[in-house]
């Protein structure tokens, strides 16, 4: 029997580009409300809304709640609040039709899933983030049936770089974490807490917001990944090494 008995995944720059997703659909929002008539420079707004984006994470559902309060508490602006109303409604209109028109999957992904599934391995989607929120995006990536197991830390009450959100996901499929393979684009929140579950850990690039060139930076030893990839069609070199030294260990 194969060794390596579930291969788990990020969902955000690791599946499909959340990253430059997200910037272009911000941009919209701040585009829409400039068009129903809020007075503001646009290259300020783009650099306020990146401000909020940086102090509240991208996955607050409020960034254009909280960008009006700052134009009125602290730029002085005195929107009303029907044009509050209008200038939110507005942007958030702008930022879900970008967002929904856009979204995709990188090309990599669905034969990477159907590969797995017809060699008998499990999948799984290990995700930060607001549970509606996530699975929305996992709905529209049309990939709800090729994966197994979906945890989303907010469901269960477990952040990452928790590692127990990590040995959750272990113990729902009663597999150990050397029978394991994780794959994410953030070294403390994807590679740590699956190095502490014994699981092989696996860094892609993909050039989203947390892509590390880890040869040139001071990352401890301890958090390295056990293999860099930047396409996932790699992942099966990675699966046949692990397999083969497993079956050489039983020699």
């Amino acid at each position: 029997m194969c060794p390596i008995k579930l291969v788990g995944f990020d969902l955000d720059d690791c599946l499909f580009d959340s990253t430059i997703l997200s910037q272009r659909a911000r941009i919209e929002g701040i585009d829409a409300m400039i068009n129903y008539g809020l007075k503001i420079d646009r290259q300020k707004a783009l650099i306020l809304i990146d401000e909020i984006v940086k102090e509240y994470g991208s996955n607050s559902p409020k960034h254009y709640n909280y960008f009006i309060r700052r134009l009125n508490e602290l730029e002085k602006f005195s929107i009303s609040f029907i044009d509050q109303v209008k200038y939110i409604a507005s942007a958030v209109m702008a930022y879900h039709a970008q967002k929904i028109k856009y979204i995709t999957l990188y090309d990599d992904v669905i034969s990477c899933l159907e590969k797995l599934k017809e060699n008998s391995i499990k999948t799984a989607i290990v995700t930060d983030g607001i549970p509606i929120k996530q699975y929305e995006k996992i709905l529209r990536l049309n990939i709800d049936d090729l994966i197994d197991l979906v945890v989303i830390s907010d469901e269960i009450g477990i952040r990452k770089p928790n590692p127990k959100l990590f040995s959750y996901c272990l113990n729902k499929f009663k597999v150990k974490g050397h029978e394991t393979i994780y794959i994410g684009d953030n070294i403390y929140k994807d590679i740590v807490p699956a190095k502490l579950n014994d699981i092989h850990s696996v860094y892609i690039h993909r050039g989203g917001k947390y892509d590390t060139n880890i040869t040139g930076e001071q990352i401890p030893q301890e958090y390295k990944p056990d293999y860099e990839i930047s396409k996932l069609d790699e992942l099966f070199d990675i699966i046949n090494d692990i397999n083969k030294k497993f079956y050489i260990g039983k020699v």
